[in-house]
């Protein structure tokens, strides 16, 4: 069963998955980019695959680039949440 989506469940949930990919817990902000939290490509697959399984929602790895900020992470989640 998926979580509900909300504002502060995805926020956490992104959080923690740039932590266990390597960043800095300290680092991560709202407008800090994925690329500047050293977040590489193959994170950001493990990353839609996580959110798939954890929010049932699907996001083509292409619609996050390493220039997106958490922010818009967080936003593209709760968006493509609410279309479904």
């Amino acid at each position: 069963m998926s979580e509900v989506v909300t504002p502060d469940s995805v926020r956490a949930f992104i959080e923690q998955e740039l932590i266990d990919f390597g960043a800095e817990p300290e680092a991560v902000s709202d407008d800090v980019s994925l690329d500047e939290l050293d977040i590489d490509s193959l994170a950001v697959v493990e990353l839609v695959a996580s959110v798939k399984r954890r929010f049932a929602v699907d996001i083509p790895f292409e619609d996050i680039p390493r220039s997106s900020t958490v922010a818009a992470v967080c936003d593209l989640i709760r968006a493509r949440a609410q279309a479904a």
